[in-house]
């Protein structure tokens, strides 16, 4: 009779009463335990990944992560016995996968450092605002927009890249030049086109010779510090070969590099200031025009002050249109300026208190970038009728209008207008508008 093993006895012997429930039982209790250890060991493996936090990733680095964690779920799946029994299997599938785990914890890490990165760079870009990014700085920004997992990927160092300005040739001037004193030329005489006999003056002011040599080595250095003046040289000098040539023969030098040129080029961007006088007629033509008037008209004298006296009598009238008509002829040396303003006499105001206003404009020119223009320059001078002193009055006054035109004095003296008849007066009211004859 074979023996089963269990306790010696053979369970078919007939006769014999075997009780196998303790052992069954507690042979089920075994395989339920071990049944729960490995649902509760699956369950920890199956669920590691909530203890897992990828808030804050990149976008990036986030597609990795989604991709290893399917590939460890599938790992698992795939080595589950050997994952939860390493005492049977061995410890390798077990310790792969969690390694598995710990790469993607690093991952997250990275991807949040990456992300830290990124909005230091953004901030400091933000911050240049207006100026220009540096060589090899795009190319930097997109390998530290790579994934960390991209062996080509690296952080972007923000302390490496200068921005810089494009270069403005009127504020760098005036950087170099704006505590450096012009010297002024003695001024030149220059005629006036199509008008003979005419001359202006023009008087240059620009920088001593002596400050050259430091404002070149001035540009020398600022080429090496100034990245927008630098990209500026290099490009003229690579591809305007015409404006290295000029320099070259305006200085009278030869500009071997794109740093020699900016030390010409900062000099050459020296301020020239140029100022003009009015235009006036030369001491030949000044001696021609008095002979002239001696020679065309030479009773002048008495008949212009034979003009003049009858001026004090118009004055005298207060009669505002007869003054106006009686001097009008002060207009015939009226002129337009430049910018269409009509110089010369215009009229005369009679004011409250009896005495006149005489309006009147000079020529007076300015220079704007380098070009003489004439505008009006307003003028007035106030006369009493009743002064002692009004015929000389008059008479300087004629001569500052009409001058040496020996045509607009003859205009002037000609035939003057008669005065209202005897014992008209006018009552004159406040101001020059209301006039009413008595």
């Amino acid at each position: 009779m074979a023996a089963t093993g269990l306790l010696g006895i053979n369970p078919y012997y007939k006769g014999t009463n075997i009780d196998v429930s303790k052992p069954v039982n507690l042979a089920i209790q075994l395989q339920q335990k071990e049944a729960a250890k490995q649902e509760a060991l699956d369950k920890y493996f199956m669920d590691y990944e909530k203890s897992i936090n990828p808030a804050g990733m990149r976008k990036q680095e986030g597609d990795v992560f989604l991709q290893k964690l399917a590939e460890n779920k599938a790992f698992y799946l795939q080595n589950r016995e050997k994952i939860l029994n390493p005492a049977k299997y061995g410890y390798d599938a077990q310790s792969q996968y969690m390694a598995n785990y710990k790469g993607m914890i690093g991952l997250i890490d990275q991807s949040k450092q990456a992300a830290a990165n990124d909005k230091v760079a953004q901030n400091h870009f933000i911050a240049q605002k207006g100026l220009n990014a540096p060589d090899g700085y795009m190319t930097d920004l997109e390998l530290s927009h790579l994934p960390v997992t991209d062996p080509r990927y690296k952080p972007l160092d923000i302390t490496k890249y200068k921005f810089y300005e494009t270069l403005d040739p009127i504020k760098y001037a005036n950087k170099i030049y704006s505590k450096i004193p012009l010297s002024e030329q003695a001024p030149a005489p220059f005629d006036v086109k199509d008008k003979p006999g005419y001359f202006y003056t023009k008087t240059v002011s620009k920088v001593a010779p002596e400050y050259k040599d430091a404002i070149l080595q001035e540009g020398y250095t600022n080429y090496i510090n100034d990245e927008g003046l630098r990209k500026e040289m290099n490009h003229t000098f690579d591809t305007n070969k015409d404006e290295v040539k000029r320099l070259e023969a305006k200085y009278n030098t030869k500009i071997p590099n794109a740093q020699a040129l900016a030390g010409i080029y900062t000099w050459d961007l020296q301020p020239v200031k140029e100022v003009t006088s009015d235009i006036k007629p030369t001491e030949e033509l000044k001696s021609r025009l008095i002979l002239s008037r001696q020679k065309n008209k030479p009773t002048a004298g008495a008949e212009v002050a034979k003009f003049l006296e009858g001026g004090v009598t118009a004055l005298q009238t207060g009669n505002v249109d007869f003054i106006n008509n009686y001097f009008k002829p002060w207009k015939a040396q009226t002129k337009t300026g430049t910018t269409g303003d009509v110089i010369g006499f215009e009229n005369i105001d009679l004011l409250p208190d009896g005495k006149v206003k005489v309006n009147y404009g000079i020529p007076m020119s300015i220079s704007r970038k380098g070009t003489s223009i004439v505008i009006k320059n307003p003028q007035s001078r106030i006369l009493d009728p009743k002064s002692p002193s009004l015929l000389q009055e008059l008479t300087a006054l004629h001569q500052e209008l009409l001058g040496s035109n020996v045509k607009a004095e003859q205009n002037a003296t000609n035939n003057p207008p008669a005065p209202p008849a005897d014992g008209k007066k006018v009552a004159k009211t406040k101001g020059t508008a209301n006039i009413k004859w008595k």
